[in-house]
């Protein structure tokens, strides 16, 4: 069993709140802790909740699961805006927060949870900060480069971007596009699971996916093209799990195998069943996801 809290952790530039759910089981702290932000575009009550309650019920993890700044329940301006550096900043934050308080969790038992685009700024930080004791990544992007060549070449995206990017640089507000369509729409992503996927997820939580903002700044384009940890995963001190879908349409599975071969001694791989949404609740891989999640969360202990 469990109990769930909410905590502020306020972020490192001390601008904005960050609202975070802390699961914790029902045993004596200090607890193991895992850290976890959502998706791209997505909020923590779309699909994470459910990973809070095993993590502590099934493996005795306790979790912090946050919204980024500028979404979901945490400040921030600008809103919706996806930026994978202050995501990068917001985990930190909140390890830190964790970090401050060693009478709550094991500060060498600290493993960050990455989801979709989310699995490059896992990856990055279990390279980048030695003494996590390991990261997991749940249909994973690990090799943004490698990961977008696999997509059709889309000239339109690539113009927006570009102008967006300028934008950014002359300090003047994102240029939104829509972030999640049907196939053949415009949009970053229209792959035949992606529209149906983002619904499964929001029907788990408050906010159906036709209410959500459902935009992006296609600047995201260029800085997931310069971000290749993946590709670095045999430099990594901390252990780390891999749980990729066999029939993703969006980020290849093999692209996670040619990734867990290049670095057997720290990454471990299991292919899930079904396409890139089913390793959440209600998907036919979310089995194999969530019971290779416990055994790798036990084997840390």
């Amino acid at each position: 069993m469990f109990e769930r809290e909410t905590v502020n952790i306020t972020s490192q530039d001390g601008t904005s709140v960050l609202d975070t759910w802390y699961y914790k089981p029902l045993t004596e702290p200090p607890y193991p802790l895992v850290v976890a932000g959502p998706g791209m575009t997505v909020i923590k009550e779309a699909g994470l909740s459910t990973f809070g309650e095993e993590w502590a019920s099934k493996a005795g993890f306790a979790s912090l699961i946050f919204d980024y700044r500028g979404f979901g329940s945490s400040g921030g301006e600008p809103r919706d805006l996806v930026d994978l550096e202050k995501q990068y900043q917001d985990y930190q934050s909140v390890i830190q927060w964790a970090r401050g308080r060693p009478e709550l969790f094991r500060l060498d038992k600290i493993v960050v949870v990455g989801t979709a685009v989310g699995g490059l700024t896992a990856a990055r930080l279990v390279l980048e900060d030695p003494s996590l004791a390991g990261g997991i990544g749940q249909s994973p992007m690990l090799d943004g480069y490698t990961t977008l060549m696999a997509l059709p070449f889309n000239p339109r995206l690539v113009f927006l971007a570009m102008v967006d990017t300028i934008m950014s640089k002359l300090g003047l507000s994102p240029l939104f596009i829509k972030a999640v369509g049907h196939p053949n729409e415009f949009a970053l992503l229209n792959t035949k699971s992606a529209y149906p996927g983002f619904e499964m997820m929001f029907s788990q939580g408050s906010i159906p996916f036709s209410k959500a903002p459902n935009k992006i700044a296609p600047r995201l384009s260029f800085q997931i093209m310069g971000a290749r940890p993946g590709i670095r995963m045999k430099e990594a001190k901390g252990r780390v799990l891999i749980v990729s879908s066999q029939d993703d349409d969006m980020i290849p599975i093999k692209i996670a195998r040619e990734i867990a071969a290049s670095a057997p001694n720290v990454v471990t791989l299991v292919e899930s069943p079904g396409g890139h949404f089913d390793i959440l609740k209600g998907g036919q891989g979310y089995e194999t996801n969530i019971n290779a999640q416990i055994e790798f969360l036990r084997s840390l202990l």
